[in-house]
């Protein structure tokens, strides 16, 4: 009788991190129903269709929430995403002259893609307010700017609550005249990586 019970306590105390470890065959599922996920990501951008050329380089965090369970049917299937992004670091190089800037992204509405198991691309649709020290670009401008933007992205799951990110955004900056001049950045195209806990 003690060699069972030892052998049966044995047992269960070998067992017990099976049970705390999660389902990781799908792990897409996390994106499949409400719930927070929180982010860190880098990047850097080149504008396209200016006749000055700008380059950025930022660092930031996304606190995103998943508002709806999952809707539609096959590869269009997903689940739509509110999101916020805080840039702290924002730096820009307008015509080679290094600009320090920090940015908020308060307006993300993003579409989870959720048919896959551990991938899921995204697209998205952002908004958001650059704050420099100085005019930005230079000159009789402003040191308010808005961006608006899509952006293209995917999330990878390697195990059922992370996931590395790679996006791509195309975005405009303008200071919306509210300063005397408003040369902005027309297109730049931003590339980002990050890892996000679901």
């Amino acid at each position: 009788m003690k060699i069972t019970a030892r052998s049966l306590f044995f047992i269960f105390l070998a067992g017990l991190p099976l049970f705390a470890q999660q389902n990781t065959a799908d792990p897409v599922a996390v994106l499949r129903a409400p719930g927070w996920n929180k982010g860190i990501f880098v990047g850097g951008s080149q504008s396209f269709a200016n006749s000055f050329s700008a380059q950025t380089a930022l660092a930031g965090v996304r606190v995103g929430k998943v508002l709806s369970h999952q809707h539609g049917s096959n590869a269009l299937r997903g689940s739509f995403e509110a999101a916020i992004d805080i840039i702290p670091i924002n730096e820009f190089w307008i015509s080679g002259h290094p600009q320090y800037a920090a940015a908020i992204n308060p307006l993300i509405g993003k579409w989870n893609f959720t048919a896959g198991k551990t991938l899921s691309p995204y697209i998205a649709a952002v908004g958001g307010i650059v704050f420099s020290p100085s005019n930005l670009p230079p000159g009789d401008t402003s040191q308010v700017n808005f961006t608006s933007g899509a952006e293209l992205g995917a999330q990878w799951f390697h195990s059922s609550k992370n996931s590395i990110n790679f996006a791509v955004k195309i975005y405009h900056l303008s200071n919306a005249s509210i300063g005397n001049l408003n040369p902005g950045i027309n297109g730049a195209v931003q590339f980002m990586a990050g890892y996000t806990w679901h």
